[in-house]
């Protein structure tokens, strides 16, 4: 869940996302059905711990793969909701929600996705989160 929380803190500290979608829109987890769009569902895809070598120590640097899923009524929201979402240039690092980054990093764009019966335009875009985590 820390993961999610870095990229949920810098998602809504990000003005583009923030002038396209409200911050309460932006969640972890499955964006809710009857949500209004655009929305962003945040999901970790997957996370490896590197322990040290004493497995002794009181942290671990941990690196997880975040999913960022833009939720949108028209094809051109989603595009530009995505767009917003990277967040702009750079590596982000520091302190971000409480949590000791090391970096975030933009990572794969998934494919679009269309759901016509319900009207929803959806597309991914995936963030390498590298952080500290108490062991």
């Amino acid at each position: 869940m820390s993961a999610i929380k870095v990229i949920r803190a810098l998602l809504i500290a990000h003005a583009p996302i923030l002038a396209l979608v409200p911050a309460a829109r932006i969640v972890a987890g499955t964006v809710p059905q009857g949500t209004p769009l655009p929305a962003i569902g945040l999901t970790e895809i997957s996370r490896v711990e590197l322990p040290t070598v004493s497995l002794g120590q009181r942290a671990v640097l941990v690196t997880a793969r975040i999913q960022v899923t833009v939720h949108a009524s028209a094809y051109p929201e989603q595009k530009a909701v995505l767009q917003a979402a990277k967040l702009g240039p750079g590596t982000h690092t520091g302190t971000v929600a409480g949590i000791e980054v090391r970096s975030v990093m933009r990572d794969i764009v998934g494919p679009d996705m269309t759901d016509d019966d319900a009207g929803v335009y959806q597309q991914s875009r995936d963030f390498k989160v590298v952080y500290v985590e108490a062991n």
